[in-house]
């Protein structure tokens, strides 16, 4: 399941509607000893400019993977939620794209820590 992209019932902050997005998840209760409720996912946006930390994904391997247009994965974005709010799985993140996730979302966590 880590490291998948799977769509989800999130709430928008914005007007607190729920709507379907993809999202991939970072990380879930089982590797804290948990029983296995809740995960940790980051936003898939279509809309949204890409920033410093975030990865793009482009048009052509969107399409590929099963997202319907070009896509930013939004390593800023990082929620927790019910594993009851997952729809279906969209794809294996792909290894290129899961290395630059990584090193980006490294960078944003290891900037957070220095800035404590």
């Amino acid at each position: 399941m880590i490291g998948e992209i799977w769509t989800y019932k999130a709430t928008k902050p914005s007007d607190n509607m729920e709507k379907v997005r993809p999202v991939l998840i970072i990380g879930n209760d089982e590797e804290n000893g948990l029983k296995f409720i809740d995960i940790n996912y980051v936003i898939i946006s279509s809309s949204a400019s890409c920033g410093k930390y975030d990865v793009r994904i482009e048009e052509k391997i969107a399409k590929e993977i099963g997202l319907n247009r070009e896509s930013i994965i939004k390593t800023t974005k990082i929620y927790t939620g019910s594993k009851t709010k997952l729809g279906r799985k969209i794809c294996e993140l792909p290894y290129p794209i899961k290395e630059e996730f990584k090193k980006k979302y490294k960078e944003y966590q290891e900037n957070i820590i220095c800035n404590l």
